[in-house]
C-alpha cells in the first residue's frame, strides 16, 4: 500500500463573532433582547439605556422598558429544562447546535411543528443528522417531547413503561379517532378480545400526556407588545417598526471622553475592546431591525389580500419564496419571523403564522391551507346538526366546490380548528 501526502483546498465560510452575535440576536425574541441589552449596560460601562418618551409611541400608557423588570427565570420552561438535560449529553458542537435549534422551536405542548426535510432545509443540515438530533430530544424528559404527531407522543411515553398490553400500542398507532368516539364494541370485534380489554388499554392510554410541555407552560405569564405595526397609509398597507420592542441604547459620552484621553495602556486597551463590544452589540440589534422591517415589508405585499380581507384570505407562502425574494438562505427568513409578532387590523399574529402550504384547486390555481380551513369551517356551520357530515361527505362536498381535498386532510384540519367529529356534533345539538 502507497501512502502519499497532499494538499487539499477547501473554501469554506467561517462566522466571526461579530456575525454570529448578529444572527442570534436576529433569531431573539423582544423580550430575550430586552434581557440581553439589560445584561450587557449592568457589564459595559460604555452602553446606557435610552429612556423614550412614552407620547411617541403607538401603545400608550407603557413604560418602553418594562419588560426589564420581568424575571424570565422565576419558573423552568420546557426550553431551559431541556437545554439542561442536552448540557450533560457529550454531544459534539454540530449536533448540540441542532438540538438546541430544535429544542428552542418546540411548540407548547412540546411538539415539533417542523418535518425532518424541512429542518434540513432551514439549518443546512444533513438529514441524518436531523433524524440524530430528533431521535435525542425524543428520549429527554418530559417523555413524548418532540414528537410530530398525537400518536407518537404517546408511543414515546408508552416506550417508557413496563408490563404494557401490547394492544394499547395498536390502539395509539390505528384507533384513536374510535376511542375518541367510544366505540368500544366495535375495537373489540376488530381485536377479537374482551370489551373489559378495550377498556383496560384506554385507561392506560387515558393516563398518557398528551401535552408533555404544557406543565412547562407560562401562559399566564406571557405578554406580547408587537414587534411591527400594519396600518393603512394613504390607500396602502405599511409595515412600522415598534419602538417598544427595541431596546434604546447609546454610547456613554463621559467614557468616550475617558477613552480619547489614553491613560494607561492596560486602561485603554480595556475601553477600547468595551467600545467595540458596544457598537458591535448597536450594530445587531439595528441589523435586526432592517432585516425584520424589510421581511415583513415583502411577507405582507405578498399577502395582500389578508390586509384587506382578513385571515381566510391569507396566501400560500414559503420560507424559501420570502428567502429567494429576498436573495437570503432560508434560516435567515427563519431567524426573521420566529417569536416576532405584527400588530395588524385583523389583530396580533406571530410572523411564522403566515406561512403556510399552497394547495391546488380543480382548475390549477393555488390556495393556502387557511382558505382551506376557512371554507371547512363554512361547511361544518352550515350543516343539517341532525345528520352532520362525516370528514368523507366534507371531502366530497369541498371536491364539488373546486377544491381539492382528502377525507385524512380534513381530519387533520378539524383537528387543528379544536371541531368535534361528525357524532359529537350531533350529540350537542
Amino acid at each position: 500500500m502507497e501512502i502519499s501526502l497532499g494538499a487539499r483546498q477547501d473554501h469554506r465560510m467561517q462566522l466571526t463573532p461579530h456575525m454570529r452575535q448578529s444572527m442570534e440576536i436576529l433569531h431573539m425574541s423582544s423580550l430575550d433582547l430586552h434581557d440581553l441589552v439589560k445584561q450587557q449596560v449592568n457589564e459595559n460601562p460604555f452602553l446606557e439605556l435610552k429612556h423614550r418618551n412614552p407620547a411617541g409611541r403607538n401603545i400608550s400608557g407603557s413604560n418602553p422598558d418594562w419588560r426589564l423588570n420581568v424575571d424570565p427565570s422565576a419558573a423552568p420552561t420546557l426550553e431551559s429544562v431541556l437545554l439542561e438535560q442536552i448540557a450533560c449529553m457529550n454531544l459534539d458542537n454540530r449536533l448540540k447546535g441542532l438540538c438546541k435549534w430544535i429544542i428552542g422551536n418546540l411548540d407548547a405542548k412540546g411538539y415539533l411543528p417542523y418535518t425532518r426535510d424541512e429542518i434540513s432545509a432551514i439549518q443546512g443540515s444533513s438529514l441524518e443528522h436531523v433524524r440524530q438530533a430528533v431521535q435525542i430530544i425524543q428520549c429527554l424528559e418530559p417523555f413524548g417531547v418532540g414528537a410530530s404527531t398525537l400518536a407518537e407522543c404517546l408511543l414515546l411515553q408508552l416506550q417508557q413503561m413496563k408490563g404494557i398490553d401490547p394492544l394499547v400500542a395498536d390502539l395509539i398507532q390505528q384507533d384513536l379517532p374510535d376511542i375518541a368516539a367510544g366505540r368500544i364494541h366495535q375495537l373489540a370485534v376488530k381485536y377479537d378480545t374482551e370489551q373489559s380489554r378495550i377498556q383496560a388499554a384506554i385507561k392506560q392510554i387515558k393516563a398518557l400526556n398528551p401535552k408533555p410541555g404544557a406543565v412547562y407552560s407560562r401562559e399566564q405569564l406571557h405578554y406580547v407588545i408587537p414587534d411591527l405595526t400594519l396600518k393603512l397609509v394613504e390607500g396602502t398597507y405599511t409595515v412600522f417598526l415598534e419602538n417598544a420592542a427595541i431596546p434604546g441604547i447609546t454610547l456613554s459620552d463621559s467614557y468616550l471622553r475617558l477613552m480619547e484621553q489614553k491613560a494607561s495602556q492596560d486602561v485603554y486597551r480595556y475601553l477600547k475592546q468595551q467600545w467595540q463590544a458596544a457598537r458591535g452589540l448597536m450594530d445587531s440589534i439595528e441589523r435586526r431591525k432592517a432585516t425584520l422591517l424589510q421581511t415583513a415589508s415583502l411577507m405582507f405585499e405578498l399577502q395582500a389580500d389578508f390586509c384587506a380581507r382578513g385571515t381566510a384570505h391569507i396566501g400560500p407562502m414559503t420560507m424559501k419564496q420570502v428567502a429567494d425574494a429576498l436573495q437570503v438562505h432560508e434560516s435567515t427568513v427563519s431567524r426573521t419571523v420566529s417569536r416576532k409578532y405584527v400588530q395588524t387590523p385583523w389583530g396580533i399574529f406571530e410572523l411564522k403564522y403566515f406561512f403556510s402550504s399552497s394547495m391546488k384547486q380543480i382548475d390549477g390555481t393555488s390556495v393556502s391551507s387557511f382558505y382551506m380551513k376557512e371554507k371547512l369551517r363554512e361547511a361544518i356551520a352550515g350543516e343539517n346538526r341532525e345528520q352532520p357530515f362525516s370528514d368523507q361527505q366534507l371531502s366530497e362536498l369541498l371536491i364539488s366546490k373546486g377544491l381539492v381535498i382528502s377525507r385524512r386532510t380534513v381530519a387533520k384540519y378539524r383537528e387543528q380548528m379544536n371541531l368535534p367529529p361528525a357524532l359529537k356534533r350531533r350529540s350537542n345539538v
